[in-house]
């Protein structure tokens, strides 16, 4: 089991929870970032100072259930305008758009539940569900709950792999380019997303 950490990446092993609390909270408002590399190395610190545990859970779970209620909370107040807006600024398909349009009126909330493992359709469902007029208790359970098996499970994952495989050596030694891979994937998966919007629409056109 790793337990130095290389002081080029003091900062990483110092405020996990800080770095993870502005990616998550980002990755919830619709920045296209990558999320779940950080979250797996977040599972991987747990390993290495289980301490750490509660810690780094409420820094990845309250900014991801502060900013789906945001967006619930919007799409209450401005409905189908907001919905746009989400689709817009996380480049989901208009196909995907449409079909939220037409399932409002028959939108429970029960796929919040296990909504947070599909791309795209995570960051549309909370507007979705205010939309559609889902009480807030029960936004707020489903999606809770929701979030929390997905958080726990991928901090799981990463407490299991790096027990098993320990990569997280090789992640600090090379930190500088691993954050980069992250940053680059990032951009390169919002490129992608805005040019498959942008192929929707000219498919309709």
């Amino acid at each position: 089991m790793l337990t130095l950490l290389p002081a080029q990446v003091s900062w990483l092993s110092e405020h996990p929870a800080a770095w993870l609390f502005v990616a998550m909270l980002g990755e919830r408002l619709g920045v296209p970032l990558v999320v779940m590399p950080l979250m797996l190395a977040a599972g991987a610190m747990v390993a290495v100072n289980p301490a750490s545990l509660w810690l780094v859970l409420m820094a990845a779970a309250v900014p991801c259930l502060i900013g789906d209620a945001i967006w619930y909370e919007l799409g209450r107040w401005k409905g189908r305008s907001v919905i746009s807006t989400v689709c817009r600024i996380t480049f989901v398909p208009d196909s995907l758009e449409q079909k939220a349009y037409k399932g409002l009126d028959r939108y429970r909330g029960v796929s919040l539940l296990w909504v947070k493992w599909v791309p795209g359709v995570a960051h549309l469902a909370p507007p979705v569900a205010g939309a559609a007029k889902i009480s807030r208790f029960r936004f707020h359970v489903y999606n809770g709950i929701g979030s929390l098996l997905w958080i726990g499970l991928t901090l799981a994952a990463g407490v299991l792999s790096v027990q098993t495989f320990e990569w997280l050596r090789h992640f600090l030694q090379s930190a500088k380019w691993t954050l980069g891979l992250i940053v680059v994937s990032s951009v390169v998966i919002g490129i992608y997303g805005w040019w498959r919007r942008k192929q929707s629409r000219q498919a309709r056109g």
